[in-house]
């Protein structure tokens, strides 16, 4: 039986983003089974971009104010007013280190599950059909612990 590791992803910035993706394609490149369990701004990854229909007056401005998909993550907290993300990319690229979307690419490739939170979707009005492929299924917290408790490595980002 494989060893297993499991992130919830909790987090909605750029850094916080391509950390968990080195982990998880490092763990799985190391042959371990890894899901991501991402909720509240952590959703922000796994979207498509924004969607306002079929939402509350309160899940609109929510949905203006976070990321509408992983191209749109600021760096962190210190966003120096938006340049911080075009920064980082382009240091990315000069030191041709895998981009978010590479890295989310491999991910799928070595086999990493992501999963979204059921009840942050239901809050955030996030439905299936504006997440992205690779998202493995929306599940609740009660499954992804059952699945934490196998694992050897468990970490929330």
């Amino acid at each position: 039986m494989k060893e297993k590791m499991t992130i919830i992803f909790f987090s909605g910035t750029m850094d916080k983003a391509i950390a968990m993706l080195i982990l998880v394609t490092t763990a799985a490149a190391m042959d371990m089974e890894v899901s991501v369990f991402a909720t509240f701004w952590g959703l922000s990854l796994l979207k498509r971009g924004r969607k306002f229909r079929k939402k509350n007056i309160m899940q609109k401005m929510l949905e203006f104010m976070v990321p509408g998909s992983r191209n749109d993550l600021p760096l962190s907290g210190l966003n120096m007013m938006g340049m911080g993300p075009l920064m980082m990319k382009k240091l990315m690229g000069k030191t041709k280190t895998p981009s978010i979307d590479e890295l989310m690419k491999m991910a799928r490739e070595l086999k990493v599950k992501f999963y979204a939170c059921s009840t942050s979707c239901g809050i955030m009005g996030i439905d299936r059909d504006n997440m992205i492929d690779e998202v493995d299924g929306v599940i609740g917290a009660a499954a992804f612990i059952a699945e934490a408790r196998e694992s050897k490595i468990n970490l929330f980002i």
